[in-house]
C-alpha cells in the first residue's frame, strides 16, 4: 500500500496496479458494473422507486462474487454488509453507489449536496458505519498507510450513473477516513480510477455500424440466367 491520497488514473498504471494488488483486470470490474446496470434497467415504473438501486446493488454483489470466486476469492458477510474476500491477499471488496465525484481525478468521492465545493467523492448511501466495523484498522487519516498494521484492506467498488452525459464513472478505492458523523468516506489511502462506461444506445449503434466495422450484411454471389424454354 501507499501513503494517503494516492490517485491512479493512467490506463497502463491502472492495469499494472490491479494485477499487482488484486490479480485481475479492470474489464472484470467494468463488466460487473455494466451488467448490474442492465439489471437495474429491467425495473419498471410500477416498481418502488428505490428498487432500481437495491436491485443493482444486489446483482452487483452477486456478479462480483461469481467472477472472483474462480480467482481464489470467497463470499464474506458481517453486520448485514456483503463483501468478496481474498484471504491470502488480505483483501475485502464491497460494491456500492457513489456521488457525482466518483471516478473523477482531483475529486475525493462524497455524498453532500455541496459536493462541487468540497470536491469529495463518497459513498451515496450512509454505509460508513457498517464499513467501519470491518475496516476499523485502516480508517485513521492521521497515519501513513505504509505504517499501518492492517491484516486485511477493505476496498469499495463505487459507481456513479451520469445520465446527463450517458456514462457510468467508477473507481476501486481504499478509504482512510469517514466524515464526523461516520456515514460517508472523506479520505482515501488509494483510488484507482476505472474507464468510463458508455450507456448511450446511439453510441453503441454507431460503433456497430462504424466505417471500420465489417459490413453486417453478408455478400451473396449468384448469377442470373435466362430460363430455357
Amino acid at each position: 500500500m501507499q501513503p494517503l491520497n494516492r490517485t491512479i488514473d493512467d490506463p497502463d498504471f491502472v492495469k499494472t496496479r490491479l494485477k499487482e494488488v488484486f490479480n485481475f483486470d479492470q474489464k472484470l470490474l467494468l463488466g460487473v458494473i455494466d451488467d448490474s446496470f442492465v439489471e437495474r434497467k429491467g425495473t419498471t415504473k410500477n416498481h418502488p422507486k428505490i428498487y432500481g438501486g437495491i436491485k443493482q446493488y444486489a446483482e452487483g454483489i452477486a456478479f462480483l462474487r461469481e467472477r472472483l470466486i474462480p480467482l481464489g476469492y470467497s463470499k464474506f458477510s458481517r453486520s448485514n454488509s456483503e463483501w468478496v474476500q481474498h484471504k491470502s491477499l488480505g483483501i475485502l471488496i464491497n460494491f456500492m453507489a457513489g456521488n457525482a465525484n466518483v471516478g473523477r481525478k482531483g475529486f475525493t468521492p462524497s455524498n453532500e449536496e455541496q459536493f462541487q465545493e468540497v470536491k469529495t467523492a463518497r459513498n451515496r448511501n450512509p454505509k460508513g458505519t457498517m464499513f467501519s466495523l470491518i475496516a476499523k484498522a485502516q480508517l485513521d487519516g492521521d497515519m501513513l498507510t505504509e505504517k499501518l498494521h492492517v491484516d486485511t484492506w477493505c476496498w469499495a467498488l463505487m459507481y456513479y450513473i451520469d445520465y446527463k452525459n450517458q456514462i457510468i464513472r467508477s473507481e476501486l478505492s481504499c478509504p482512510s477516513q469517514l466524515t464526523p458523523d461516520g456515514k460517508y468516506f472523506s479520505e482515501y489511502h488509494e483510488r484507482i480510477i476505472l474507464k468510463e462506461i458508455s450507456i448511450d444506445p446511439e453510441s453503441e449503434f454507431d460503433t456497430i455500424l462504424s466505417p471500420n466495422s465489417p459490413d453486417p450484411t453478408p455478400s451473396i454471389d449468384f448469377q442470373i440466367r435466362r430460363k430455357k424454354a
